[in-house]
């Protein structure tokens, strides 16, 4: 991607439009699926148990996510011939995503910005889902700290 180009640009920004397309339908989906179970399955008192599988489900749902983010990403550069096979292409996207950046796979001259562009995403994304995983912590907090008031209360 030349540095003005505009059929290059156009690239990223699908690129950049799908990555947020299947976060943003993810990461509502999940928002909507907790919100809808969780007074109706989550007793007031949740033990711990619980409220640490509810943090791991919703982890490994966001890691879903990212996961087929970066496979977007792996099927351009697979299909645009930066990488001669699927396994590295998905490796380079991993690391640039996650923004690891080994550097023992790079990216031609010519097609070298997408891999910022993807670091830029990728960044955005993994915000947005700390996001997600700082508001759950909140209400698991508000759980432990009204299951630790009733305990008191009882033990009183």
């Amino acid at each position: 991607m030349e540095l003005l180009s505009l059929r290059g640009a156009a690239v990223a920004a699908a690129l950049i439009a799908g990555t947020v397309a299947v976060h943003g339908a993810g990461t509502f989906s999940l928002v909507w699926v907790f919100r809808k179970n969780r007074s109706e399955n989550l007793p007031r008192q949740a033990g711990y148990g619980l409220l640490i599988g509810v943090l791991t489900w919703v982890v490994f749902a966001l890691l879903f996510l990212h996961m087929l983010e970066c496979a977007l990403w792996a099927a351009f550069y697979f299909v645009a011939g930066c990488f001669a096979n699927g396994h590295d292409a998905i490796y380079f996207s991993l690391i640039t995503y996650a923004t690891v950046g080994y550097g023992d796979l790079v990216l031609s001259k010519e097609w070298r910005l997408y891999g910022g562009v993807e670091a830029l995403a990728g960044v955005m994304m993994l915000s947005w889902s700390t996001a997600i995983l700082i508001t759950l912590l909140q209400w698991v907090y508000s759980r432990l700290q009204e299951r630790w008031r009733v305990e008191s209360q009882t033990s009183s």
